[in-house]
């Protein structure tokens, strides 16, 4: 059967995945230096979120939270990715265990919000550029970098010329082009990639923490600067905790937390059938990437408390033009140290995109594989590189890469379809509970049921938070909810189009959510 329902009996795919590999890849899915910029810390501030009415909300203290409501799915993940190791990670086995179909068309749209998403990721990079350009400008009085933010770099969320969009198109795209080319030369090179920037990444987050702590001292010395940079904050008293924590909006900063940082967590699980030591990696990739994203998030932001105390904090990360990453390049005073921090805090950004270039080329080559996309999709050359799906990859990139050009409110509305992750890790989550009920799996079972309950929870909160965006309107358009819609709606059209094909050449796709593909 296996020769007739699969496109081989080999998916042809090369055993090179490391231990590191597999960590740096999930580092990069769950983004903690991303999540320190501008993904979290301005929502704490009720003018950026409106269903926190005030201070009293704790982001380390939500961070640790989220860490502990990750856990189950963490387990999940763990167990199923020990259980069917295979290219496509949870794809296959929500597809083999829950429903072929609905597994299908989740996997189809959640490759294309994925990318949607690293097509955004790369164009707004510039924000990072720009705050980089400005903090170090005006802490050395450098015109030069002043007028290289205000002219050239300029925050890609205010407005932009033509020539500016162009420069962050031609800028993202070519770091994407060179990636997509590297992993098509040799899929290794991608993943050294992915662990040389996930290395400097990390460790210019830890020289940024380490800057801050040594510099505490000195914090008033740059309130000055982050005023002339428009940041406002009324005469507060010191304290490192608000005058009373409010445990409502604690738990409201979860979502934020969630549907940016910790349950992304299907990088590693999706190139399991490429680790070199299977179950070695498959016990402990997830595990040590989780407590090293919740280690440094939370002690980052519990630092920021510290140093500057909360009631500051509160007023100040309104701004977005003050975070962690801007307060230790403010403090670093060593040129050496505040270019490696601002080498760091943009190359998050890219090192996000490289783990994604490899994650989505897996799932496109799982769903061929399974005969739902074109055969093509599932070849690899010598190297063990799936050449055809890294190329739809970059076709879609660079067609999405468009939108922030002619529109940036379209652009920044679709981080709305996020929902669509929440929802897939729901559909995983049952998928998980189904598999230990069927399987006598006691953890798993209890896992998969406490997971599904939280996403749930997260995928209600995508819809109905105005902060994700979903039901915003772009000229009176509902664009968010009409991409989601489109989205699942190409997942259900390719996949029955596939269906009837291969029905017409004798071949029930069906057939291959019964079997495990072959590694």
């Amino acid at each position: 059967m296996a020769k007739t329902v699969f496109i081989r009996e080999s998916s042809g795919l090369l055993k090179q995945v490391s231990l590191i590999d597999a960590i740096m890849l999930n580092l990069g899915n769950m983004s903690a230096g991303v999540a320190l910029f501008e993904s979290i810390s301005p929502y704490l501030n009720s003018s950026n979120n409106p269903t926190i009415g005030g201070p009293g909300g704790v982001l380390w203290l939500a961070s640790i939270i989220g860490f502990i409501f990750a856990i189950p799915q963490l387990i999940v993940y763990t167990i199923m990715t020990r259980k069917i190791s295979r290219t496509g990670g949870d794809y296959v086995w929500i597809s083999r265990s829950l429903n072929g179909p609905l597994g299908a068309v989740m996997a189809i749209s959640l490759m294309i919000e994925s990318v949607a998403y690293f097509a955004l990721v790369a164009f707004f990079s510039g924000s990072s550029i720009n705050a980089v350009l400005c903090i170090i400008g005006h802490a050395d009085n450098n015109p030069g970098l002043i007028n290289l933010a205000n002219t050239i770099f300029v925050n890609p969320y205010g407005s932009l010329t033509l020539l500016q969009k162009i420069i962050f198109y031609v800028i993202s795209a070519s770091f994407f082009i060179a990636v997509i080319l590297i992993n098509i030369l040799r899929a290794k090179w991608g993943y050294s990639i992915v662990t040389a920037l996930g290395i400097f990444s990390m460790l210019s987050l830890v020289l940024a923490m380490i800057v801050i702590a040594l510099n505490s001292s000195h914090f008033s010395s740059i309130i000055p600067l982050f005023s002339n940079l428009g940041v406002s904050v009324p005469p507060v008293k010191y304290s490192a905790l608000p005058s009373s924590i409010n445990l409502g909006y604690t738990l409201l900063l979860l979502p934020i937390f969630a549907l940016y940082t910790y349950p992304w967590m299907q990088a590693g699980p999706a190139v399991a059938a490429e680790f070199k030591q299977t179950e070695k990696i498959a016990k402990l990739n997830l595990v040590l990437a989780l407590g090293i994203t919740g280690l440094l998030v939370t002690l980052a932001f519990l630092e920021m408390d510290l140093v500057a105390g909360y009631c500051f904090n509160y007023y100040a990360y309104g701004s977005f033009i003050y975070n962690f990453w801007t307060v230790a390049i403010a403090l670093a005073g060593n040129p050496i140290f505040q270019w490696i921090i601002g080498l760091g805090t943009v190359l998050w950004n890219f090192y996000v995109l490289s783990y994604g270039v490899i994650v989505f080329s897996r799932y496109i080559f799982a769903l061929s594989f399974d005969r739902v996309l074109p055969e093509k999709f599932s070849q690899v050359n010598s190297k063990g590189s799936p050449v055809y799906a890294h190329l739809l990859d970059l076709s879609i990139m660079l067609i999405l890469l468009l939108i922030p050009v002619f529109s940036t409110s379209a652009a920044t509305s679709l981080y709305g379809a996020t929902i669509l992750g929440a929802l897939y890790f729901l559909i995983a989550s049952v998928a998980g509970t189904v598999y230990g009920i069927k399987n006598r799996i006691k953890s798993l079972e209890i896992a998969g049921i406490i997971s599904a309950i939280y996403f749930t929870f997260l995928t209600y909160e995508a819809g109905v938070n105005p902060v994700f965006g979903f039901t915003s309107t772009v000229d009176g358009f509902p664009l968010t909810e009409f991409f989601v819609s489109l989205t699942i709606a190409i997942g259900v059209i390719i996949y029955v189009a596939s269906w009837y094909k291969h029905k017409k050449d004798g071949i029930d796709i069906s057939m291959s959510f019964k079997e495990i593909p072959p590694e």
